[in-house]
């Protein structure tokens, strides 16, 4: 990519002209020439100088987004080339929502760790898609989860399953017995919520509001899924959760209710750089994504599996 655009984006992100000068090699004279120079070139300022550092100007946040689109290209295209000659990759970052994370994900990286043993990996937790800027940036390379919106620019999606939330309650709660439970049902019962979904409360708020019910009666909220299966266990409490979870909820002693309408369905699936769908690795995870996705949704011996059609 051209210096001068890596010496003002340096700039954009530290802030600090001595900051930039060391992070892209220059010393700090020479990068203060070059910024001045691109601002000649442009005919106007970028930055406003000041004692607590340099802040973009309004033609200069505009440049940055310009500047930010040809680094983005920039890297795709060596990435792209680099997959089709057949390049590796020394580490493979995965970040995955939590109808994967406890799971498929887990699959996911123990057999690809078995295959390509050259390559490092990194499993992190998305929530509601705040790792999507960093699918974009590079820092991460696939990421499992829904389908909130359009894919930006350079982006590419692969569906894998419609995830449906549901209610899950313990073994012994009267519900458990229930062949089928209308929304009514679930009329004044607590709940225990995964606090770092975002949408879980408003998704759950919306379809007591839907179905004419009283808000529900969160008595607590968890940082994790598997602390809010435990927490429940031998407790009238209910909870929240996609029911791609059925196995892991079933080994704590739940059961997913048998809801006549979901709390929530939504498409969720692969997210990727186009540049690097190429690369053996991610042809490899795709594939054992489409195996892993599959299998969990295949009922086990002696049961069934029970759709709902999602709310109108």
């Amino acid at each position: 990519m051209d210096r001068t655009l890596r010496a003002f984006l340096a700039v954009v992100r530290t802030g600090n002209l001595t900051a930039a000068a060391d992070r892209i090699g220059l010393t700090q004279p020479a990068l203060t020439k070059t910024i001045r120079r691109l601002e000649t070139d442009l005919g106007a300022p970028l930055f406003t100088r000041s004692a607590k550092g340099m802040t973009l100007t309004e033609v200069g946040e505009l440049f940055f987004e310009r500047a930010r689109a040809i680094e983005t290209h920039w890297a795709q295209a060596r990435e792209e080339a680099h997959a089709r000659s057949g390049g590796v990759l020394r580490e493979f970052r995965i970040a995955s929502g939590a109808a994967y994370h406890m799971r498929i994900a887990p699959q996911l990286v123990r057999q690809l760790a078995m295959e390509f043993p050259e390559t490092r990996f990194v499993l992190d937790f998305d929530v509601a898609g705040a790792m999507l800027p960093k699918l974009q940036t590079g820092d991460i390379h696939l990421l499992l989860g829904a389908f909130v919106h359009e894919p930006p620019e350079g982006i590419v999606t692969e569906k894998l399953l419609d995830v449906v939330t549901g209610a899950m309650c313990c073994r012994s709660h009267p519900l458990a017995w229930l062949p089928r439970v209308p929304p009514e049902s679930l009329r004044e019962h607590r709940w225990v919520i995964y606090k770092r979904d975002i949408f879980m409360q408003r998704r759950l708020t919306e379809y007591c509001l839907q179905f004419r019910l009283e808000m529900p009666r969160v008595i607590m909220e968890v940082d994790a899924l598997a602390s809010s299966f435990m927490i429940i266990r031998g407790t009238p409490y209910l909870t929240a959760a996609p029911t791609t979870l059925r196995p892991m909820a079933e080994e704590a002693g739940l059961v997913v209710l048998p809801l006549d309408v979901p709390i929530w369905s939504f498409p969720s699936g692969a997210w990727m750089r186009r540049s690097t769908r190429e690369y053996p690795i991610m042809k490899r995870a795709l594939a054992l994504l489409r195996e892993y996705v599959a299998a969990t949704l295949e009922p086990a011996p002696g049961h069934s599996v029970r759709l709902s059609p999602p709310p109108h």
